[in-house]
């Protein structure tokens, strides 16, 4: 929600595809601005693959919005298909608008949707996912420590 290197480039295809009255470029926006966005929507779509964490989806998942994303990186683990949204294969636009047009199409599924993406993204809480960080990390150190022991107890039965 910010204007980036390529809103130039945007605007311009949008005016290209007869789109530019249904689209609008926002720019930088305010941290109630992005809630009321979120409120006011029907569903979160995100059809991009570089996503490594993807806070955005994770915000529309708290705010209880279904999801449509892309079955790529981070977002399967996320998107939990036909639990709090629907996945699409990458690159996919007739697929990408069944999605939508199918979570669109029926209000109910999309309440019981955003339930579930509320519940599914509070696994995300940072105290959590700081206790899971700590249990990792303390499994890599036994681990480590455990094959120090083994390659030291090899060097000393071979004699080298």
């Amino acid at each position: 929600m910010g204007d980036g290197s390529r809103r130039r480039d945007l605007e311009h295809l949008a005016r290209e595809l007869g789109l530019a009255d249904r689209v609008t470029f926002h720019g930088l926006v305010s941290d109630q601005e992005v809630l009321d966005a979120y409120a006011r929507c029907d569903v979160f779509c995100m059809p991009g693959t570089a996503e490594l964490q993807s806070l955005a989806t994770m915000e529309a998942m708290a705010a209880g919005k279904p999801v449509v994303a892309a079955d790529a990186t981070a977002l399967p683990h996320l998107v939990h298909q036909g639990r709090n949204g629907l996945l699409f294969p990458p690159g996919d636009v007739p697929s990408l608008a069944e999605a939508l047009g199918s979570i669109l199409g029926d209000p109910e599924g999309r309440t019981r949707m955003g339930e579930a993406s509320r519940e599914i993204v509070a696994r995300h809480d940072i105290e959590l996912t700081l206790d899971t960080f700590g249990i990792l990390y303390r499994e890599a150190v036994k681990l480590a420590t455990a094959r120090g022991r083994e390659n030291h107890e090899h060097t000393a039965h071979s004699g080298r």
